[in-house]
């Protein structure tokens, strides 16, 4: 690999991981953006199909629809907050020769920001027929975001850990 191709992979990643969350908050806006008679169908259909794969592992307190719903804007969220956190890093590769750390102060900004995309988020809804704001998906969103962060930093310590002492055990024996 010549010095130039790094370089370009870097630039490819960076570009590649903001289209990804793009996408992905995309998918978030869109659901926002139906109107609360295909929503409510959307979810009923899923609310099915996961009450279906519970009563099949031998679940048979039925799994309710709010509480799908409550699972779905976490999930959103913190999904979100991990691409926010990918973006970051690949970002910081970009910008340095050597191979970045991740820095936990950096890793928290996804959390405001997830808070502020949360807030948009709810007030798209308020654009579409049937559907209202409510703040307290904005918190769950939040703490999705939060978890989501938590989850990136405890991967990225670990590899950390583990690739840390591979290198001591090398440096070592050479």
């Amino acid at each position: 690999m010549n010095h130039t191709t790094k370089p370009r992979l870097r630039v490819l990643l960076c570009i590649l991981c903001a289209l990804l969350t793009l996408a992905w908050l995309a998918f978030i806006f869109g659901n926002s953006l139906r109107d609360g008679e295909e929503s409510g169908e959307q979810s009923g259909k899923v609310h099915q199909i996961v009450n279906d794969i519970a009563q099949s592992i031998g679940i048979e307190k039925p799994i309710s629809e709010k509480t799908i719903r409550n699972t779905a804007h976490f999930t959103e969220f913190a999904i979100l907050s991990i691409l926010l956190c990918l973006d970051g890093w690949v970002f910081r590769l970009l910008r340095l020769t050597k191979q970045p750390r991740v820095s936990c102060a950096f890793a928290l900004l996804a959390i405001p920001a997830c808070f502020l995309l949360a807030c948009v988020d709810e007030l798209l809804q308020t654009t579409s027929p049937g559907r209202a704001a409510q703040f307290s998906d904005i918190l769950l969103d939040t703490a999705g975001a939060a978890c989501g962060t938590v989850c990136f930093l405890l991967f990225f310590f670990a590899l950390r850990a583990i690739f840390g002492r591979k290198a001591k055990k090398e440096a070592a024996v050479s």
